[in-house]
């Protein structure tokens, strides 16, 4: 964008191939309130050659340079292996490379979909603005989860605190280093403010998820988050569900028809 702001996801080959969560996240980019433009800002980093080729099917903006090439090395399936924060740490160091190419960096997922633009819901005072969910109330304290979508400011401060948190990992190997920027940022708040590093946590009722779902979504929501959901078959045909229905409530609205409401279809495989 004008301001050196980029939207970044990225996918394995479970993510991008037909009928997959890249498909729905395009989609949804076409189908939300003033989103549609963010598609020509939209780079995709594919972490195998198998995606980079389906990717460059649908979309003009698909990647997997050499440059990053260290962190894709190893092949995995994501949510379904149980070294899911192998993808976390690869996406942390692409950050940090981003950022020093001089880049603000909108990260979403691809388990995310776009209703409105977030743009005036990030604060660019701050160098994180995120929005943590929990994937229950008894975990609130132990399970800070991302929203799935997050804007880091690219400067000095932001920079240096993501080297600190991938050092910290290089040197406790064995320890449970968080791969969370969520629990990352709550666990070291002194880390953080020493090196100016300060959050803005965005309201979850406009970064929502299927794990707190509520009848007043589409009104309130910027994204919602299929989160709660570990097969990434569930989370397709649950997403799918959503973005029909939130075209629907689009419908209505635009016939001022404030009187019709969307009665929630979902989740439906994405439960439990």
């Amino acid at each position: 964008m004008a301001d050196r702001t980029i939207v970044l996801t990225m996918v394995d080959e479970s993510h991008a191939r037909p009928g997959s969560l890249l498909e729905v996240l395009l989609q949804s980019f076409k189908s939300g309130l003033d989103t549609q433009r963010f598609l020509n800002h939209l780079v995709i980093i594919t972490m195998d050659p198998q995606a980079f080729e389906y990717c460059r099917l649908l979309h003009p903006h698909c990647i997997h340079p050499s440059t990053f090439e260290p962190y894709f090395s190893t092949k995995r399936q994501f949510i379904t292996s149980p070294d899911h924060n192998v993808f976390s740490w690869r996406r942390n160091n692409v950050l940090i490379d981003v950022i020093e190419l001089g880049y603000h960096i909108i990260f979403t997922d691809t388990d995310v979909l776009w209703l409105r633009s977030p743009l005036e819901k990030f604060d660019k005072l701050y160098e994180l603005s995120i929005s943590c969910n929990f994937s229950s109330a008894e975990e609130r304290a132990h399970s800070m989860q991302e929203g799935g979508i997050f804007f880091m400011k690219a400067n000095d401060e932001a920079l240096e605190f993501m080297k600190h948190w991938r050092l910290k990992k290089f040197l406790y190997t064995s320890s449970n280093v968080e791969e969370s920027l969520c629990a990352t940022v709550s666990k070291n708040q002194d880390i953080a403010e020493s090196y100016g590093f300060f959050v803005n946590e965005m309201d979850t009722n406009h970064f929502g998820g299927f794990c707190q779902v509520n009848n007043h979504m589409f009104e309130t929501a910027y994204t919602i988050h299929a989160n709660c959901c570990e097969d990434l078959r569930s989370k397709v045909h649950d997403m799918k569900i959503v973005l029909q229905d939130w075209i629907r409530f689009r419908n209505g609205v635009q016939k001022n028809n404030a009187t019709e409401k969307v009665a929630l279809r979902w989740p439906q495989k994405c439960i439990g």
